[in-house]
């Protein structure tokens, strides 16, 4: 199963915990709402067995770079301060229950990072065999 969404990549932040309540940051809760939208209308029987993620990250090259700099950058690996793991958890935290059962069944992961003009995150997911 391969799957673009067109939703800019947020790593997952930890919650915030106040009093009253807990709550997690506004970009992150955003990020949730889109994928949520980007999701709705999917129609597919979720794998029940072990599962090969391939996860491409495309983040936005920053306004405020030159357009020398953003054409330098543009396609290369991504050198924020955000860690892959965070993009990682965001992403499969989104698909739970939608194109598998639970994010467990995930064994094997691969996972990039790229600067690019069009935010994105490009999935594959592979349904493994159980003779692996």
């Amino acid at each position: 199963m391969k799957k673009t969404f067109y939703v800019a990549p947020v790593p997952a932040s930890r919650p915030r915990v106040t009093r009253w309540s807990t709550y997690y940051g506004k970009k992150y809760t955003q990020f949730k709402a889109d994928m949520k939208m980007a999701l709705n209308d999917v129609q597919f029987t979720p794998f029940e067995g072990l599962i090969f993620a391939d996860l491409k990250f495309f983040i936005k090259i920053p306004k405020s770079w030159s357009k020398k700099k953003k054409k330098s950058k543009q396609g290369k690996f991504c050198d924020n301060r955000a860690d892959n793991d965070n993009y990682i958890k965001s992403i499969l935290d989104s698909m739970n229950g939608v194109y598998y059962l639970d994010d467990s069944q995930i064994v094997d992961i691969r996972s990039r990072i790229y600067w690019s003009e069009t935010p994105r995150i490009e999935v594959e997911l592979i349904e493994l065999s159980d003779d692996c």
